[in-house]
C-alpha cells in the first residue's frame, strides 16, 4: 500500500538527467574510454564517435521509453549497432562490453555546480522534494545516492514503474494519484520543455523550465537559467 503524504508546503519535483546530474559529461568520459579500449581511432575520430553514440542512444532509448523493449535490450542494441557502424568485431557479448562503458559512466556521475546547495536549502526550508525521471528506477536512485543527494528526496519515481513515460501527461497523473499529491501544491522543474513542462501544464501542474543553455523560449513558459534562482523567487 502506497503511503499518502500530506503537506502544507509545496512539493517540488525535479527531472534528473541534465537537470541535477551532468549526465552528458559522464557519458562522454565513458564513451571516450570505450573508444580507446577498442581502438576505434583507426575507424573514426572521437568527435564523430561521440555523435554516433548519441544518435544510437536516442534511437534505442526511445523504444525503451515507449515500453517496446527492456532496459537491458536497449543497452545491447546500442553496443551492437555501434560496432556494426564501424565494421568492428566484438570480442565479448554486448552485455559485457556495455559493462565496461557502464563502469566508467557510473564513476563519472556528478552534480551540476548549482545543485547540492540549492537542494539542501530547499529541504531545510521545509519543501518536500521528489524526482520524476524517465529511465530505470534502480539506476536513477543510484545516481542520487552516489552524488550525495538522495537523503533530501521524499520520493524518487521513474517511468519504469508505470505504464506511461514522459512526455505523456498520464505519467504525471499516475504519480499524483499514487502519492496523494495536491496538484495545486506541486511544482515540476526540468531541462526539457516538451517532457517536463508542457505535459504538467496540460493537467494543471505548475512547471519551470531549467534553461541552462539560454535557448530561445519559443513556448513562453516560466524559465530559470540556474537552480540558484529558486532561492530568490516565490515558490
Amino acid at each position: 500500500m502506497e503511503k499518502e503524504i500530506k503537506v502544507n508546503k509545496k512539493w517540488i519535483f525535479f527531472d534528473l538527467d541534465i537537470t541535477l546530474i551532468d549526465i552528458k559529461k559522464a557519458q562522454y568520459a565513458a564513451i571516450e574510454d570505450l573508444y580507446n579500449i577498442y581502438n576505434f581511432k583507426g575507424k573514426t575520430d572521437l568527435e564523430s564517435f561521440i555523435k554516433k553514440w548519441d544518435e544510437l542512444t536516442d534511437y534505442h532509448y526511445a523504444f525503451y521509453t515507449r515500453k517496446e523493449i527492456s532496459y537491458e535490450e536497449q543497452r545491447n542494441r546500442r553496443i551492437i549497432d555501434l560496432f556494426k557502424a564501424y565494421n568492428m568485431e566484438m570480442d565479448k557479448t554486448p552485455k559485457e562490453i556495455y559493462a565496461i562503458y557502464l563502469k566508467s559512466f557510473e564513476d563519472n556521475w556528478c552534480l551540476f555546480d548549482d545543485v547540492y546547495d540549492v537542494i539542501k536549502r530547499l529541504y531545510e526550508q521545509g519543501y518536500v522534494l521528489g524526482v520524476i525521471s524517465n529511465g530505470d528506477l534502480e539506476q536513477q536512485t543510484d545516481k542520487l545516492r552516489r552524488t550525495g543527494i538522495l537523503k533530501f528526496f521524499e520520493i524518487v519515481t521513474t517511468s519504469s514503474e508505470y505504464e506511461y513515460s514522459k512526455p505523456d501527461p498520464q505519467l504525471y497523473e499516475s504519480i499524483v494519484a499514487r502519492f496523494g499529491i495536491d496538484k495545486n501544491k506541486m511544482l515540476m522543474i526540468g531541462d526539457q520543455v516538451e517532457k517536463d513542462v508542457l505535459p504538467c501544464h496540460e493537467i494543471g501542474i505548475d512547471a519551470i523550465w531549467l534553461n541552462r543553455k539560454n535557448k530561445e523560449n519559443n513556448n513562453n513558459v516560466k524559465e530559470i537559467k540556474s537552480l540558484k534562482e529558486l532561492l530568490n523567487i516565490e515558490l
